[in-house]
């Protein structure tokens, strides 16, 4: 259940951060701030048993959410950049424990891993549609 938790988190986290770095027109350094403070905040004081590991995921998915919006342009895709952004965390917990740059790292890869399956999905769109039209009809 702890799991759970940290994922949800994560997509709020992400989706704020954005939000306020896109629709209130704020900055991602701003929007990542105020959802790494509120959380760093908020979690160890309500929360306390996991509230620590909520605030890391929180600002780990703060830093997806600095994702410019020409690679990211929609809410419901910073949602899945931020989930993905939640799988690595819960993934990757054990492993580097310590070592500097491990959420910026993860929030990197999340953004990258979405933007590289939206490419992917373009380019086999457009590789149906050349397959469609260059089917030649042969009468026999």
């Amino acid at each position: 259940m702890e799991n759970f938790y940290v994922i949800a988190v994560a997509v709020l986290a992400g989706m704020s951060a954005y939000a306020i770095s896109i629709y209130l027109n704020k900055g991602a350094v701003f929007g990542s701030a105020v959802v790494t403070l509120v959380s760093g905040l908020i979690f160890p004081y309500f929360v306390p048993s996991i509230g620590a590991k909520l605030a890391i995921v929180a600002t780990c998915a703060s830093y997806a959410g600095m994702v410019a919006v020409k690679n990211v342009p929609k809410l419901w895709e910073m949602a899945i950049v931020s989930f993905i952004a939640g799988v690595l965390f819960v993934l990757s917990s054990a492993a580097y424990v310590g070592v500097g740059g491990k959420l910026g790292v993860i929030g990197a890869i999340s953004c990258f891993s979405w933007i590289g399956f939206k490419k992917v999905m373009v380019a086999v769109k457009a590789s149906k549609k050349s397959d469609v039209l260059n089917t030649k009809v042969v009468d026999q």
